[in-house]
């Protein structure tokens, strides 16, 4: 079987490297050296096998595993599970795999493609970030989504789009995953901070990132966790050095320029991708934070 996916019209002529598979579909291509994994366990517990070591997973969990790395499972049967295939270069063409054999990454730090090798991390430590087995709670729900939008993307191909939007998904869910790693190191540091404050504050970034594409308000937050606005953006201030919805804003932006960056859907689907309903607004916000509008930005970005 081929982990990549091809156009179902042969005039088309495009492939992209990404490919979901299920359960032991999945595993039968685990060590397959062309491809990363992002591997998603969605029920059962049991042992694998990582890079010589024994990894005791309960699910959900999430393991991430680039194209040099090897996994056993133990008992095949353990566990219920979805895997997306993919290689670099489905989310930037310059990243072959000598990119990564070198460590040519490390000179880029500071760049627009270094934007794009940081939501690499999970599989190559680009930030220098420990690469771990990850336990997940609700936010399996979300993992689990956008890996169905992408492998029905791949399937269906209902319009000549597909390419560009199953890699927008792609870039989403990367996306998520860094956040909520990065979401995770804010949680570690509670034996540090205040412990109120540091939950209220994880809870909030949690909820954000579940919710990126839906609208949020400061009444709608003050509702869910039961804090009124001034105490939600005092402890922003203090650890993040904004507000929530200034917050909220910057999240959105930078899923949005890694779109427009690195894909050629409509622009009302990225707005919408992103919790804008209005594409003006959306692209009043965009030039506010990127100093040019969503189409300038895109044009500027292409090589």
């Amino acid at each position: 079987m081929d982990l990549f996916t091809k156009s179902h019209d042969r005039e088309w002529n495009r492939i992209v490297f990404l490919k979901v598979l299920e359960d032991n579909d999945a595993i039968s291509y685990m060590n397959d050296r062309e491809t990363c994994k992002m591997i998603l366990i969605l029920s059962g517990n049991g042992a694998i096998e990582c890079n010589n070591r024994v990894l005791h997973i309960v699910a959900p969990a999430l393991l991430c595993i680039n194209h040099e790395d090897s996994i056993i499972f133990k008992e095949s049967n353990a566990f219920l599970m979805r895997v997306l295939f993919f290689q670099p270069i489905a989310l930037n063409d310059k990243f072959l795999y000598d990119f990564f054999d070198d460590k040519s990454f490390k000179k880029m730090e500071g760049t627009t493609i270094y934007q794009d090798l940081t939501l690499l991390s999970s599989f190559y430590g680009i930030d220098y970030s420990k690469r771990t087995l990850i336990m997940l709670d609700a936010s399996s729900v979300v993992f689990k989504r956008l890996m169905e939008k992408i492998a029905i993307e791949l399937e269906v191909q209902k319009d000549g789009y597909w390419p560009c939007r199953s890699r927008s998904y792609f870039i989403e869910l990367l996306f998520f995953l860094e956040g909520f790693r990065h979401n995770k190191r804010i949680e570690e540091l509670s034996v540090v901070i205040e412990k109120n404050a540091n939950n209220l504050l994880h809870n909030i970034i949690h909820y954000l990132n579940q919710n990126i594409n839906k609208k949020i308000t400061l009444e709608l937050l003050e509702k869910k966790f039961s804090y009124n606005r001034n105490k939600i953006n005092s402890e922003f201030q203090k650890e993040m050095n904004t507000t929530v919805m200034k917050y909220i804003v910057l999240m959105r932006m930078q899923l949005a320029g890694t779109i427009l960056r690195d894909t050629e859907i409509p622009m009302i689907e990225v707005a919408m991708r992103v919790g804008y309903s209005d594409v003006g607004y959306f692209s009043r916000t965009f030039k506010l934070h990127y100093g040019k509008t969503p189409s300038e930005y895109h044009n500027a970005m292409r090589p």
